[in-house]
């Protein structure tokens, strides 16, 4: 056999792909009987009740199962819906507003809490209603079904379920708003729930409460027994076991002489622990549902419960993403194509960020500044919103001081302004009683002159500046500021 040279192979064509889908029912004669046939749930579970729905619906009777699967709705509705528009144009905004019309038309959360029970069931059918306005397809109502009415053929197709017709009848296309779980595989269009984990954990935990009552009535009333001695006529004995069934409800009771009474207590601990047992499966339902037990249960620590939080928090949002998807590709979708041709679809989905503490942020802000970096006006109203101005310095004679505590130096400058504005003033007065007693001859003419000069002294000015000076002092004193 002769190798291919290198040029040979540099020049073979690649091979086309196949376009055709080969795998599925079409494909196989002995499978495509089915593709107007009704096909089952690929779901164990179910085939072993015999596909009775209502198994799967009474499990939202256990308080656990209720609780933690009720956080997951609590948590999902309560998130924020946004809609965004599918593009920049001005089609593309006009579409995101009439979609955001069309919501707030309807109880939106109360329809997607009732959806959200696809993570329960496997999957969840809506029945769109829709109206015209004169103008517009709108959003009349969303109706959702009993997921149990329907079912899908080995085509894909929805069908419905009525009397007189085995086989269902098809749904119109655009009809419908479906939501469906992930299965293992594409094959099987309904999905496996919640309750397909859950069925045997609360089947095992009902009948643990069972066994646990019969434990209690037991364990809480002991066993009377009763002896009598060789001989006793059939008579007495009956008489006696009387005696027995009566001290379940009398304090007291009186037996034949000869004949005695006894209570025989149970080891309790040989049954085991039926709270342990309870408790166990309870842990287990939280974990199927919530994927820890930290916000079912309490007693974990603070660490471990922030991380469990956080894996409840990623749960929730594959639940929205599911959910807002769904409808994305379906009802928004359409609405789309018939009112605005041409423009993207906006895309509906749930805010899943938690609001900033700002608590911690004006934290972090206070020992930026302190770092020496100054927020602007923009950055406080932006992140704590409210109006903002800033505070202006205390300003006096035209001198600023700044009383910070961690500016010492400002409070020295403003002191040492305030000292040099006060020498002028003080000289201005001062000079004239210095010439007269440089000129006196005795302390007599010192007198007299002081009596002549002090109704022309100007010393309202320099009164006012050393009030001002002493001021001043005392603040640079509390301050620890030195003066020189």
């Amino acid at each position: 056999m002769s190798k291919k040279t290198k040029s040979q192979k540099k020049n073979k064509k690649p091979q086309k792909p196949e376009l055709n889908e080969v795998a599925g029912l079409a494909a196989d004669p002995a499978l495509s009987k089915l593709l107007d046939e009704i096909v089952q749930p690929d779901n164990t579970v179910l085939r072993s009740l015999g596909w009775k729905h209502d198994e799967y619906r009474s499990l939202m009777r256990d308080d656990q199962v209720k609780a933690a699967f009720s956080q997951r709705l609590d948590a999902l509705t309560s998130k924020e819906t946004i809609i965004l528009p599918g593009g920049d144009s001005a089609a593309d905004k006009a579409a995101a507003e009439f979609m955001e019309q069309q919501l707030a038309s309807i109880d939106w959360d109360a329809k997607c809490r009732k959806m959200a029970h696809a993570q329960m069931f496997g999957y969840s059918v809506a029945e769109i209603l829709w109206s015209y306005d004169g103008s517009h397809i709108i959003i009349d109502d969303i109706k959702v079904r009993k997921f149990t009415r329907f079912r899908y053929d080995g085509s894909g197709r929805l069908r419905l379920l009525k009397q007189g017709a085995p086989k269902g009848e098809i749904m119109p296309e655009r009809k419908f708003w479906v939501s469906t779980v992930e299965a293992d595989n594409d094959d099987d269009p309904y999905g496996l729930g919640l309750a397909y984990y859950l069925y045997w954990p609360v089947y095992l935990k009902r009948n643990g409460w069972r066994f646990w009552a019969v434990a209690l009535e037991k364990f809480g009333s002991p066993t009377v027994l009763g002896k009598y001695a060789p001989g006793t006529s059939e008579k007495d004995i009956a008489s006696l076991l009387s005696v027995l069934a009566a001290l379940h409800s009398q304090s007291a009771v009186t037996i034949p002489e000869g004949q005695s009474v006894q209570l025989l207590e149970a080891v309790r601990a040989s049954g085991g622990d039926h709270e342990k047992f309870v408790a166990y499966l309870d842990a287990m339902i939280a974990k199927i549902i919530l994927g820890q037990t930290s916000t079912t249960d309490s007693g974990s620590w603070r660490g471990t419960a922030n991380v469990h939080k956080e894996v409840r928090d990623e749960i929730i949002k594959a639940d929205c993403d599911l959910l807002c998807g769904g409808f994305n590709r379906g009802p928004a979708l359409w609405l789309t194509e018939w009112n605005f041709s041409g423009a993207n679809p906006p895309k509906v989905w749930r805010v899943l960020e938690d609001g900033e503490d700002l608590t911690a942020r004006a934290k972090r802000d206070k020992i930026i500044y302190d770092m020496g970096f100054k927020p602007t006006t923009d950055y406080i109203k932006n992140t704590y919103g409210g109006d903002w101005s800033e505070v202006t310095s205390t300003t006096t004679n035209g001198s600023t001081a700044n009383f910070a505590e961690d500016d010492p130096d400002a409070i020295d400058d403003a002191v040492e302004d305030a000292l040099n504005e006060w020498e002028p003033m003080a000289t201005k007065a001062l000079d004239p009683v210095l010439k007269l007693v440089e000129n006196a001859k005795s302390l007599e003419d010192i007198r007299n002159g002081l009596e002549e000069l002090y109704p022309g002294m100007d010393i309202d000015e320099l009164a006012e500046n050393l009030h001002r000076l002493g001021t001043m002092t005392e603040i640079a004193a509390r301050a620890g500021a030195e003066l020189s």
